[in-house]
């Protein structure tokens, strides 16, 4: 009887272990089937962040895109009421920087952008004589306001007096969510009164993508200093990305090169030094007379890569200088272009 009770509980023990052991052994596939489905679920977040990334990057050139037509449009308006108020004459203009209202209005010089972008998009219409930038910078030095603006119409009367120009066209860009607010006014100098005015919306991200790439806000002495901090580094700037890249990876070869070649030469002299040839013969001196040799072979062939490295350091300090676009290059393109228009049709030549 003892016997029957012992192996029925040794039974019972085996039994349990075993239906112990199936659940634990169910546990990990439940788990695998988990982690299976988190890694596919993984998979499609990743590739839903892509296609996100990559339609969020379609649609700030789409904004970026509608900004620049909206500009346009601003001037070709103003352009037209000028000519309408001023039966067809010649008109001076000076463009102010528009005032910035918001930390990053002023931040990425929202204002000034569109103050370049008005200037080189009014420099195409025949009725509008633009008066420089560095005549308005020195009027403005004069009368502290370089800092202030002049976003109210007498003062801009007053600035537009001093300049003889006839019209001055101010504005302001505001803050507003995810937008920026642009506002322009084009003020009568003789009356200070508004003549005509027109606002627009932007969305924040498609202006600032078009501020980093505005050649408003560049200029050749920056594309300059690039390339003397980093060669290539200015033709990146500047836009030119395949000359920007081989002038890099010129350069990081012939200083690698140096590099190697001084390595050589080192490693010639150090054997050169360490050799011993008393009581060895002729042979013993003729390969040290070569090593000796070879050292200063792979000295010069140093150098030459030195020099090298130098001479196309510079160039592409002076390519990056000469090659840059800046708002006076992009103004006088402006100046050079012919538009024709006929039934609809229209043709634009630069020369």
């Amino acid at each position: 009887m003892p016997r029957l009770i012992t192996l029925l509980v040794f039974i019972s023990l085996i039994i349990s272990g075993s239906l112990f052991a199936e659940k634990r052994l169910q546990i990990p596939t439940q788990s695998s089937n988990i982690d299976a489905k988190k890694g596919t679920d993984v998979g499609v977040d990743k590739k839903d962040s892509k296609e996100i990334k990559r339609d969020t990057q379609k649609n700030v050139e789409v904004d970026k895109k509608e900004i620049q037509l909206k500009l346009r449009s601003v001037a070709k308006n103003i352009s037209k009421e000028l000519e309408r108020l001023k039966a067809g004459a010649i008109v001076r203009v000076v463009v102010s920087s528009f005032s910035n209202n918001g930390e990053l209005a002023r931040k990425k010089e929202i204002g000034t952008l569109v103050m370049g972008e008005l200037m080189i998009n009014l420099s195409r219409f025949n009725n509008i004589e633009l008066i420089e930038r560095e005549k308005l910078a020195k009027v403005l030095d004069e009368m502290k306001l370089v800092q202030l603006g002049f976003a109210d119409e007498k003062t801009a009367a007053q600035v537009g007096k001093l300049l003889q120009a006839q019209v001055v066209i101010v504005g302001e860009v505001a803050e507003a969510a995810d937008k920026f607010v642009i506002n322009s006014r084009v003020v009568d100098v003789e009356t200070a009164k508004v003549l005509y005015q027109e606002g627009f919306n932007s969305p924040i991200e498609g202006m600032i993508a078009l501020s980093s790439e505005s050649l408003v806000l560049r200029s050749k002495l920056d594309a300059a200093y690039r390339s003397l901090i980093l060669p290539g580094w200015g033709q990146f700037y500047n836009g030119e990305k395949i000359k920007g890249g081989v002038i890099t990876f010129l350069e990081v070869g012939l200083f690698a090169t140096a590099i190697a070649m001084h390595i050589n030469g080192k490693n010639k002299e150090d054997e050169y030094r360490k050799t011993d040839c008393t009581e060895k013969g002729q042979e013993c001196i003729d390969r040290v007379q070569r090593l000796r040799s070879d050292g200063e072979d792979f000295y010069k062939m140093r150098n030459y890569f030195i020099y090298g490295g130098v001479v196309l350091w510079a160039l592409n300090v002076l390519d990056a200088y000469v090659s840059g676009k800046d708002f006076d290059s992009a103004l006088k393109m402006s100046d050079n272009r012919f538009d024709i228009s006929l039934s609809g049709l229209s043709l634009s030549l630069t020369f």
